[in-house]
């Protein structure tokens, strides 16, 4: 009984230790973000390029470009050739940096909390619970949704959803509406233009 007592409690931490390690990865990057942010106000508020940098050299290298890319093309991933997906990669790169900068700049030391890491069954999925806590108490709830990389074993970000609003499904609905209108070799063009 005790050497199956010890298997379990060395399992349960074993599991612990693997979700840790999605929330240690975006802990990390925001963490180190944020006090660049608050580092160089000055330059944040002055400069977009600025704060665009500290996102690409934060931020970016966590998140799964290509798979984000894909998912929010959705059907038409598929239709497009494989020059046109590289161009749409490119294009969303710049999209996410945009993004982030807009949510990034408002930043003023406001404190950021993490609640628990839930793991699918197969240990190769995660979301990651944090908020941003506002004066007042009021908080903004962001869900970070991670994957483990088979090749690499790295755990990456292809999903976000702040407040509740996932950023694949607003991107998706958008970028479908876009090509149906004007067609994917504008759109593309458009998302290059950071338009």
């Amino acid at each position: 009984m005790r050497v199956f007592f010890s298997a379990l409690v060395l399992m349960l931490a074993s599991l612990s230790a693997w979700a840790d390690e999605p929330q240690a990865l975006v802990k990390g990057a925001a963490d180190k973000l944020l006090a660049q942010i608050l580092a160089n106000k000055d330059k944040v508020d002055s400069s977009g390029d600025f704060l665009a940098s500290l996102i690409e050299t934060n931020l970016i290298p966590i998140v799964d470009q290509e798979r984000m890319a894909k998912l929010a093309l959705g059907k038409h991933w598929s239709e497009a050739t494989s020059q046109q997906q590289k161009d749409f990669i490119d294009g969303f790169r710049g999209l996410l940096i945009r993004t982030y900068s807009g949510a990034f700049r408002a930043y003023n030391g406001q404190e950021v909390t993490y609640g628990e890491t839930r793991m699918d069954n197969t240990q190769t999925k995660a979301i990651v619970n944090s908020a941003i806590v506002q004066p007042g108490g009021t908080s903004i709830d962001i869900q970070y949704r991670l994957f483990k990389d088979e090749d690499s074993g790295q755990w990456k970000v292809f999903d976000a959803k702040v407040a509740g609003l996932g950023l694949l499904k607003t991107y998706r609905a958008q970028f479908t509406d876009q090509i149906q209108r004007d067609g994917i070799e504008k759109t593309i063009a458009q998302l290059k233009a950071g338009q």
